[in-house]
């Protein structure tokens, strides 16, 4: 029998892993979710756009490959699962068995800490979930490492019978690992080509809105065959994603496309279609946008204030200008103009005809595109283009 002390010590291990078990199975589900909804399914932890799995999950550190980094976290705690249980039956052989256990937890602890400061200093957004399993990993090394009661790392590595030992995790990790990658091709956005090719003909059956860009801010060739509207608001959340993931799906195409910036901005104050209070700053935010590019600095602007979201006041909003170097008092005196308010008003009128209903709305020579997320779809749509579709 393991030790009285041991014992707690193994009920606590038990726990915590099955905290892991849960944060991360949640986790695994809510990003298959999103591949399958394209950003509109939030999470439990969806409260703003700082405490905001959604954003953490969707940036490109949540995956590697094919699998999420949450699968390969809930098949580590599924593999110390069975590893702990076994060693409850056999507390003879409890070091060997928990020894690659406890180094893959140290090894997921200085994973936790990259992610962690990817989150909170990159990302800019904190997904409560993720904290809670950077906690569970660090714990889960020391729980481990006091079940087996001696060593280091060094030690451990010594005690480990390797070939029962990897033999397992060969095991575990090959069946998760299929499971994970069999379920993303079933979400994922990256459609059969079956189901691609009648996507497209829907897309290009669509009759094209005629969405006026004169003098917006774009990016990428002003001559461009194909043009690319979004339309954003930047208090939203999920605009914040196509802040940062347009241009990279776009950047093969750069010379080819001309995307252009349109605000939507979901604030009653200058959006007559919204009725109640929901981004009660957003067309602060629009109107200070707007002032940035006439100094020439829209997408620095941009950048910057996705980059700060969700909270705009207008003093945030000079900081950011200060923190860029505009003039500030061309740039507080445009910020209430009407002048600011008229070009974002038209940036509305733009919106309604093309119907937008929600931000972000992409449009691809004025047909709305909302697999937008897909770049391997958006690639196919634009080599369809540009072949004389």
């Amino acid at each position: 029998m393991i030790h009285r002390f041991r014992g707690g010590i193994w009920w606590a291990t038990l726990l915590v892993v099955l905290i892991g078990i849960g944060a991360s199975a949640y986790l695994v589900q809510q990003h298959f979710l999103h591949l399958q909804a394209a950003f509109t399914s939030k999470s439990l932890c969806n409260i703003s756009a700082y405490l905001n799995c959604d954003l953490v999950l969707t940036s490109a550190y949540a995956s590697l490959g094919t699998l999420p980094l949450a699968g390969l976290g809930l098949v580590f705690y599924v593999y110390a699962l069975g590893a702990l249980l076994y060693a409850r039956l056999a507390p003879d052989s409890l070091a060997e068995v928990l020894a690659l256990p406890a180094l893959l937890a140290l090894f997921s602890v200085l994973l936790s800490l990259f992610l962690a400061y990817v989150s909170f200093f990159q990302l800019r957004s904190m997904c409560i979930f993720c904290t809670s399993l950077y906690v569970v990993n660090i714990l889960l090394w020391f729980l481990l490492k006091a079940l087996i009661g001696q060593g280091g790392p060094v030690k451990l590595f010594k005690r480990i019978p390797w070939g029962k030992s990897l033999a397992y995790f060969a095991i575990v990790f090959a069946i998760g690992g299929i499971l994970l990658h069999t379920s993303h091709k079933q979400y994922a956005k990256e459609l059969s080509p079956a189901d691609a090719k009648a996507y497209l003909e829907q897309f290009f059956a669509q009759q094209p809105y005629n969405i006026d860009v004169s003098g917006r801010p774009f990016w990428g060739n002003p001559d461009a065959k194909i043009v690319i509207v979004e339309f954003s608001d930047m208090e939203c959340p999920y605009c914040k994603v196509a802040a940062f993931n347009l241009k990279p799906i776009l950047s093969d195409y750069k010379d080819k496309v001309k995307l252009v910036f349109m605000n939507y901005p979901l604030d009653k104050n200058c959006n007559p279609a919204i009725t109640r209070d929901m981004h009660v700053n957003a067309c602060n935010a629009a109107y200070a946008s707007y002032c940035a590019g006439k100094q020439g600095k829209f997408w620095e602007y941009h950048d910057a204030a996705f980059e700060r979201q969700p909270k705009f006041s207008r003093e945030s909003l000079e900081n950011i200008a200060k923190k860029l170097k505009l003039d500030t008092e061309a740039f507080q005196a445009c910020l209430g103009s009407e002048e600011a308010k008229q070009f974002v008003v038209a940036d509305i009128a733009q919106g309604d005809k093309a119907k937008v209903q929600g931000t972000p709305a992409v449009f691809i020579n004025g047909r709305s595109f909302p697999n937008w997320i897909s770049k391997k779809l958006v690639h196919q749509a634009l080599d369809r283009i540009l072949a004389g579709q």
